[in-house]
């Protein structure tokens, strides 16, 4: 008997690998192994940050594949330059931003004040107070005093940090263009989130400063000799727990490019797994 198109099509169809339901088995045991693994901190974002930051068998394992030259580090090396791409192909957006490498690496402001700095006749202090995570704002405070009597000429105080909201203030367009001017470039002074780039664009030989994946030259901090990849694994794991939030909030749409990101994401998580065993 002969065999219809629309049976092969739907045998084609049943043909695709799930990799969204595999990235989620393969984060069971990635779950399991950092709870237990960081018993003494509470939530999941702790323990992605400990990841990170802290010496565990995850970090040393991305580091000695991207330090390795054997067909397994080659290979988990591809495997990073296909997510790098696929993420830049596919957009899938998280609930605060876009998940790609481009934005991965965020880290803290460490400058959140600028005490009485002197300009012209005028004096400026600006505050920024920190909540528990990352780009997390209790308080934006602004003061411009006059240095002659020490009284105040403009005095804002807002519990986000919120450049538009700052700048559409009536008592900031009263300031003169001079102030405006000086008090906006201090004001973004404290963003409290610096983005980093992970690809390296002034590459070295000697000591060599980068990785290369594919068509990707990834940074490779040799200054950190416990971690030569810690800029990799940085964004690396969080790319890999944005993706993770996304699924498993229920935000993501499963289509063919999700179904491509998840693909190489999954490989990544499966290769990390064999590192925890």
């Amino acid at each position: 008997m002969p065999v219809n198109q629309e049976n092969i099509n739907l045998w084609i169809q049943h043909s695709d690998i799930d990799y969204i339901g595999h990235f989620i088995k393969a984060w069971i045991p990635f779950n399991a192994w950092y709870n237990s693994s960081f018993s003494t901190l509470h939530s999941d974002r702790e323990k992605i940050s400990a990841i990170k930051t802290q010496p565990n068998s995850v970090r040393n394992g991305i580091n000695s594949l991207m330090e390795s030259d054997s067909q397994q580090g080659q290979e988990f090396r591809s495997y990073l330059s296909a997510l790098y791409y696929q993420l830049q192909q596919n957009q899938i957006d998280g609930r605060n931003d876009r998940i790609w490498f481009e934005n991965a690496l965020k880290e803290k402001n460490s400058r959140h004040k600028i005490d009485n700095r002197e300009f012209g006749r005028d004096k400026y202090y600006l505050e920024r107070t920190d909540g528990a995570y990352l780009g997390d704002i209790t308080e934006m405070k602004v003061v411009i005093k006059r240095k002659s009597d020490n009284s105040i000429i403009f005095n804002y105080t807002h519990p986000s940090y919120d450049l538009i909201h700052f700048q559409a203030h009536p008592d900031y367009q009263n300031l003169s263009n001079r102030r405006k001017e000086q008090v906006r470039l201090m004001f973004q002074e404290l963003e409290p989130v610096k983005i980093n780039t992970l690809l390296e664009t002034n590459m070295s030989e000697s000591p060599v400063n980068y990785y290369q994946c594919d068509s990707y030259t990834l940074r490779r901090d040799i200054t950190n000799t416990s971690c030569y990849a810690i800029h990799i694994v940085k964004a690396l794991v969080e790319v890999l727990y944005q993706l993770r939030n996304v699924l498993f909030h229920g935000e993501l749409v499963p289509n063919n490019g999700a179904q491509k990101v998840y693909k190489e994401a999954y490989s990544i998580l499966k290769m990390i797994l064999e590192k925890i065993k």
